[in-house]
């Protein structure tokens, strides 16, 4: 849609992560505050990590560090020199010090010392590669030759011309990159007031397997120092498995290779009961502008208290379908009890390839699925084999017994669950 549609704002602004104060509604700013804190603190590990799932506010928790910071006085010995990269936008290139080093040139701003701008091109050269000659020339405004003469050791040993000469040039050259971003460092740290410098690093886990052990070392041997903390927001299993992917039939263990670069971490805190206000409030942000009172409420004491369905982003896009369901002029199906259409989408954004082989206008096909999940029906005849993986996903299990088996009789539910299917159906699910 274009730019001034309406519509189009309005979905993006409610998925989105938050970046205001404002929108906190689930009290996620205490975290970020703590965050902030520790980060001011003068023992600050030079890494730190920020775990979470996907949707459970890790990029809305940076931006609130980050407008916290803000609102610090330029006075405040505490305020912090913030910058957010999205690792992302880079994984083309595979290298994240690009984007770095030209935050530090604008920070460190017109800079007379011949001295600042040849250490500057030699952290530049030694960070080339190949296929990032065009963004060096783009984005740095230097001409290829002004680091040739330090890339060149990289580019030897990658065509196997590994002589021990050519060795000790290049672990020389890395030696010195390192001490000269030191130097840009701490001259940014001067001109800033004494302020640390922290760097954001936000969606590494979305990037592609084969490139997220690039980024993540890219920046390795730019770690340590003593005015820089790097915070990485992201699925430390999802990375950890990426880099036991890359190091497959070795010895190296992802989890432990995350915990040597970033020693320290925090995880998301996860929702639990005591929030269910909150989240409420959280999710009347997707109610329709012209909705009326005849739309059903979303009971979330129904919702089975499991992390993979208590995620943020996961319940507002639940929510947000499950409205636009009840403002749709006609249905098709049985009628059905709104907590049932709530709990089938919440299946459906928590584990789509389960719903597919589950979604059905069929009773008899429900029921075959759902004897899965009741004990006295598992050797019924008219039992639909499922694969292991998703009887042996224990929060499936629960999920379906609490929301479909319980205290319910199956001959009633398997026709109130397949009038539901097929009046999702006509909503947008499958």
């Amino acid at each position: 849609m274009s730019k001034g549609s309406g519509v189009s704002k309005i979905i993006n602004q409610i998925f989105d992560p938050i970046a205001d104060l404002e929108n906190d509604d689930l009290g996620r700013s205490a975290f970020a505050r703590q965050l902030l804190a520790r980060l001011s603190e003068e023992n600050c590990s030079p890494t730190i990590g920020l775990y979470g799932g996907w949707g459970v506010g890790k990029t809305s928790t940076l931006h609130l560090i980050e407008k916290i910071n803000d609102a610090c006085s330029d006075t405040n010995p505490n305020k912090l020199e913030i910058t957010y990269v999205d690792a992302w936008c880079y994984e083309v290139t595979g290298d994240l010090t690009i984007p770095i080093l030209i935050r530090l040139r604008e920070l460190a701003g017109d800079q007379k010392d011949p001295e600042y701008s040849t250490r500057w091109k030699r952290v530049v050269g030694v960070v080339a590669q190949a296929g990032t000659d065009i963004l060096l020339r783009k984005l740095l405004d230097l001409e290829l030759g002004d680091v040739k003469e330090y890339a060149q050791y990289i580019q030897e040993a990658s065509k196997g011309g590994k002589t021990p000469q050519t060795l000790k040039n290049l672990m020389d050259a890395v030696d010195s990159a390192q001490k000269d971003f030191e130097y840009l460092v701490n001259e940014v740290w001067e001109k800033k007031q004494h302020r640390r410098i922290v760097f954001l690093i936000d969606n590494l886990d979305r990037c592609s397997p084969e490139n997220v052990v690039r980024l993540l070392e890219s920046i390795r041997n730019f770690m340590d120092p003593q005015h820089l903390t790097w915070v990485f927001a992201m699925d430390s299993g999802v990375i950890a498995s990426y880099i036991d992917k890359k190091y497959e039939d070795t010895k190296m263990d992802g989890n432990s290779y995350l915990d040597k670069i970033i020693p320290e971490q925090y995880h998301i805190p996860p929702i639990t009961s005591s929030d269910m206000p909150k989240l409420q409030r959280f999710l009347a942000r997707v109610l329709p502008e012209n909705h009326n009172a005849s739309l059903p409420e979303i009971n979330l004491m129904k919702v089975p208290q499991l992390p993979e369905v208590l995620v943020p982003r996961r319940l507002l896009k639940t929510a947000h379908r499950f409205y636009r369901a009840y403002m749709m002029p006609s249905k098709l199906g049985a009628p059905a009890e709104p907590d049932t259409i709530f709990a089938l989408i919440l299946l459906y954004n928590s584990w789509p390839a389960f719903y597919e082989r589950f979604s059905s206008d069929q009773p008899e096909h429900v029921r075959g699925i759902l004897a899965n999940f009741i004990q006295k029906e598992q050797n019924s005849p008219h039992l639909i084999p499922l694969p292991q993986k998703y009887l042996a996903d224990r929060s499936l299990m629960h999920y379906m017994y609490h929301c479909f088996v319980k205290g319910q009789d199956p001959d009633a539910t398997q026709i109130i669950l397949a009038g539901s299917m097929a009046w999702l159906r006509e909503a947008g699910l499958p």
